[in-house]
Parts: C-alpha cells; structure tokens; sequence
C-alpha cells in the first residue's frame, strides 16, 4: 500500500506464508515493513519499522 493522507509518503509490505494445520487452526509467517514521512509545524517524523510478523487463526 502506498498513500499521502495527512503524511507527505506512507507506504506498507508485507509478505507472508501460511500452513493450514487441520481443518480448524491455520498459522502464518511473514515480514513486514512500514514507513512514515510526516512534516507539520517543524514537528518531522521520517522512520521505517520493520520486522517478522507471525499469526494463528482457529476457526469455529
């Protein structure tokens, strides 16, 4: 995702890989990044964070 909003720049990755374990219980594994440029008033806030995501989903 890229976007402006209230930011001069924003933009969003991700990248990901899941395993369905059964029927009811997948997981996920991934990376993501996530970066600002924002500028108001001589506030300035320019940063990228990233790192590993990881997730599980059950189904009822």
């Amino acid at each position: 995702m890229v976007g402006g909003g209230g930011a001069d720049i924003d933009w969003d990755v991700a990248l990901g890989i899941g395993y369905e374990i059964n029927e009811r219980i997948s997981a996920i594994a991934g990376y993501r990044a996530l970066g600002v440029d924002y500028s108001n008033d001589g506030f300035l806030f320019d940063a990228v964070q990233q790192g590993p995501i990881v997730g599980l989903a059950i189904n009822f």
